[in-house]
């Protein structure tokens, strides 16, 4: 008799086990009424590719430091004002034949009032009311902040794709309100490479 009431306790454990586990693996599950009105949906398709084709990003290009000057608060007489823009270079050699345009998707912190522009670090010595905007090598278009900026052309050499390309940006600071508060400016913007 004992034995029978271990087998059914073996049994009885079995299935529970089999109907966790169905509820776990995502197939058809019934999220129950508590989850609210269940109706028709659709569908999300990812597609992409993974490649080889890249260049290698110059080391100095890597981790750089861009010095944007230091300003008066003065200086920003009401919001728009922009200081003198400042121009730095990221440059990619070894590129592959395949490549032909190389452009740099530009993103970091949002600033608040403006979201195309970088904001500036926070901090109880940080300066208000100003941030980081970017411009193409005309120094007049505008990079937004998250936006890819134009191509590039791969330098051809004598023999042909010579592997290299120095892009110029410029930067300058922009106040995003009338009354600029003192502080450091500081901001930190990610790049990845975009390659065609």
């Amino acid at each position: 008799m004992k034995s029978q009431f271990r087998i059914m306790a073996l049994i009885l454990s079995a299935l529970t086990s089999g109907a966790v586990i169905s509820e776990t693996t995502g197939v058809n599950v019934n999220p129950g009424s508590e989850a609210g009105t269940q109706s028709t949906g659709g569908q999300v398709q990812f597609t992409g590719s993974i490649t080889d084709t890249s260049c290698n990003i110059d080391s100095q290009s890597v981790s750089q430091q861009v010095d944007l000057g230091k300003w008066s608060s003065n200086y920003f007489t009401a919001a728009g004002t922009e200081t003198t823009k400042t121009p730095f270079h990221i440059k990619v050699q070894d590129c592959p034949d395949s490549v032909t345009k190389v452009a740099v998707l530009f993103d970091g912190n949002h600033d608040a009032t403006d979201k195309n522009l970088l904001a500036i670090d926070s901090g109880a010595k940080a300066a208000t009311g100003v941030a980081i905007e970017l411009f193409e090598a005309d120094k007049t278009d505008k990079i937004a902040l998250g936006t890819v900026s134009k191509e590039y052309p791969i330098n051809i050499g004598d023999n042909g794709n010579d592997g290299t390309a120095d892009l110029t940006f410029y930067a300058d600071y922009r106040s995003t309100v009338d009354n600029v508060t003192v502080g450091t400016a500081n901001g930190v913007a990610n790049f990845n490479m975009v390659y065609n």
